[in-house]
């Protein structure tokens, strides 16, 4: 391991002055920013995923709708077909494979939200304020490392199951740059407080700038739908894992963090399968995900949402589709509750 380790520095080297020369040539104006003509709120971590970022901006979407705000949501097509700009279509069969499961799965969850998605999110963020004059505000998903487009508050999400050592730079580490830079953060979200120890809290929260404010987050499932809905049984609560044999299929940063949370509900199985983050299932990995489920002996499979919106076109498809659930991430304000609405809401006056 340390040989490894040795192995990467100078690669962690290298990425680390490229990364320190962008910023420095950003922060004195060698390269320009992109002004929309409405406030920007950017919602980004610091490390390569796995933070809960995508349940934040979900919370925050749900938050500003129901405050009849109206909102656009500027998306990276990461692991789509898209490059040009454009609006997400939520009717779109193949929608998570062409747009993104990410965006994809957001613009699902939330109807009343215009979701656009493309290579660029600065040139993203110009067509969506061309295209839909009414927009109040927007939220850029992973914009902390986007400095083309300028935020009117820059939210960093911090993971507190996160080992400290993660933050080394990739690829040594999990972090996309030095950790010095996260004083470009406005604002300090703290996901998965509920999963953490007093301990590796308090040592976190050392590490944040004193002048900045921090609020903490929980992560829970609180229920559970079925992935192809039928008359029988369309969701299912947490009473009714509990105690079963569960089958777990992904493709997320932290596979780790979402079977400890099913570890809490039912036995997960070690014959459950893991793909990399973005993962495009096709066919050949529906059998696969077949043979694997018969083959443990679980009760119930399960997936996470993310997934789901990849798989459902797949199960279509499938004369007598798999009995695949989708578990359902609940978010929950830890201690100042109304406060990260409230600081979005400054945004605007």
């Amino acid at each position: 391991m340390r040989a490894m380790s040795f192995l990467l520095k100078p690669l962690t080297f290298v990425f680390e002055k490229i990364t320190e020369l962008r910023n420095f040539l950003y922060s004195r104006g060698f390269i320009g920013c992109y002004y929309a003509p409405v406030p920007v709120v950017s919602i980004g971590n610091l490390t390569v995923g796995g933070t809960g970022k995508t349940p934040i901006t979900d919370f925050c979407l749900k938050k500003l709708v129901h405050d009849h705000i109206k909102v656009a949501l500027i998306s990276r097509s990461y692991g789509g077909e898209v490059e040009s700009p454009c609006l997400v279509d939520v009717n779109n069969p193949s929608g998570a494979k062409y747009y993104g499961d990410e965006p994809f799965l957001l613009a699902q969850q939330n109807p009343d939200v215009d979701v656009f998605v493309g290579s660029s999110k600065w040139k993203t963020a110009r067509y969506a304020t061309s295209m839909k004059t009414q927009i109040k505000l927007m939220i850029v998903d992973d914009g902390f490392q986007h400095q083309k487009l300028f935020r009117n508050l820059n939210i960093l999400i911090l993971d507190a199951t996160e080992e400290l050592r993660n933050y080394k730079m990739f690829p040594e580490g999990r972090a996309r740059e030095s950790w010095k830079n996260i004083d470009r953060a406005d604002l300090f979200l703290i996901t998965k407080c509920n999963m953490a120890s007093e301990d590796s809290l308090r040592e976190l929260k050392k590490l944040l700038p004193l002048n900045k404010e921090i609020l903490s987050f929980g992560f829970e499932i609180n229920s559970f739908a079925k992935v192809i809905p039928d008359q029988n049984k369309a969701s299912a609560s947490v009473s009714d894992f509990k105690g079963k044999k569960i089958f777990l299929v992904s493709a997320v940063a932290r596979p780790d963090i979402f079977e400890k949370m099913m570890n809490q509900i039912g036995e997960v199985s070690t014959h459950s399968l893991k793909f990399r983050d973005h993962h495009q299932y096709d066919e050949k990995d529906l059998l696969k995900i077949k043979a694997e489920f018969e083959r443990s002996g679980c009760d119930l499979m399960v997936t996470t949402e993310k997934d789901a919106v990849k798989l459902k076109p797949l199960l279509l498809l499938q004369a007598q589709a798999l009995q695949l659930w989708s578990a359902q991430l609940e978010v929950s304000e830890l201690g100042k509750r109304g406060r990260l609405d409230e600081l979005i809401h400054q945004c605007l006056r």
